[in-house]
């Protein structure tokens, strides 16, 4: 499968020798697992819907997680958008679009967790109107969901590894 490499990094969050690939591409990149999975929302006016996590080194991020055991990557996308921002989607409305491509530089230990090849699945929906108010269902560990245009999607998730693939989906001033 052809994948438009975005941008080649190391993140801290990953405790081994590794580089991580930003992806442009419609699938999962063969070799590698997924074990999780983000929805992308934008509404007409190139808004995004973002859910902000209260917890030490976390803040406002795209909605997203792991991956269950026997579940489809963009069935786990609707689910942790529902349960992190409220809004529901079918998850056959969800479009792959591009990920993170992990891949670790030598065998992870045993209980790392994780395989030496994984992929972060992001997937994508356009809105037909603006983005409707939602809040996270109760038992989240998001605390708050809101719409921002690109320019404040940049200064909420300055950093974040997957704002190349974000900026493919808006204009940007």
């Amino acid at each position: 499968m052809t994948a438009r490499v975005l941008d080649r990094l190391t993140v801290p969050w990953i405790p081994l020798p590794h580089t991580m690939d930003v992806v442009l591409t419609p699938g999962t990149p063969d070799g590698y697992a997924v074990t999780a999975a983000f929805a992308v929302v934008v509404d007409t006016r190139g808004h995004t819907l973002l859910a902000r996590v209260d917890r030490p080194g976390r803040g406002w991020d795209v909605p997203g997680g792991h991956v269950a055991d026997g579940e489809a990557p963009a069935e786990a996308a609707a689910r942790e958008l529902a349960e992190e921002t409220g809004y529901i989607v079918d998850a056959a409305r969800l479009r792959p679009f591009g990920g993170q491509r992990i891949t670790l530089h030598a065998d992870p230990p045993a209980d790392y967790g994780y395989p030496a090849r994984a992929y972060m699945a992001f997937h994508a929906v356009q809105l037909a109107g603006p983005g409707p108010d939602t809040r996270p269902a109760p038992d989240s560990e998001c605390v708050a969901a809101a719409w921002f245009a690109p320019d404040e999607v940049r200064a909420h998730c300055a950093g974040a590894a997957w704002l190349p693939l974000h900026a493919t989906l808006v204009t940007t001033p």
